[in-house]
């Protein structure tokens, strides 16, 4: 049916990741262990200081391609020496390698591609009633447009 809805597919969330690293880290003596949605998915405090991990889930153990929001990487510089980003392989039989980054590191592998806008259309009158407003989200304009061009235009002529 067109306007049936889907259930999410466990295989895409990565709640079980960050459930088995938080259990990583309190094997490694880290306490106060919360998963919490921003600047990174979990933070931990140990020895008296705050650190955050941003966990990026993948089963393919060859290369991984993923992303990092805009939000993630100024938590990430903004708490350059106590900020991780967190490779969470997962081996099957909830197994897992994790691998942590400094954002120094996990930034040599890292592109800012061109920007995307994203959208939302109504497949239906309940669909409007339902739904949900991001508040971090930007409403489009012309101008908005022009905007991102010419930081992108610019961002590409930087040789850094």
């Amino acid at each position: 049916m067109r306007n049936e809805r889907k259930k999410m597919d466990p295989r895409k969330s990565d709640l079980d990741a960050k459930k088995a690293y938080s259990e990583y880290l309190e094997s490694k003596d880290y306490k106060n262990i919360k998963i919490i949605s921003t600047p990174s998915d979990i933070s931990a405090e140990k020895n008296g200081e705050l650190f955050y991990f941003e966990i990026k889930k993948t089963s393919n153990n060859e290369n991984y391609f993923g992303a990092a929001t805009l939000t993630e990487w100024v938590g990430a510089l903004e708490n350059k020496s106590h900020y991780f980003f967190v490779v969470a392989l997962s081996l099957g039989n909830q197994e897992w390698n994790f691998t942590e980054y400094t954002p120094d590191e996990f930034m040599k592998f890292s592109t800012i591609p061109p920007f995307k806008i994203f959208f939302t259309v109504p497949m239906s009158d309940k669909e409007i009633s339902k739904k949900r407003k991001n508040i971090s989200a930007v409403k489009l304009t012309r101008q908005k447009i022009k905007k991102l061009k010419d930081v992108y235009d610019e961002l590409k002529g930087n040789k850094e």
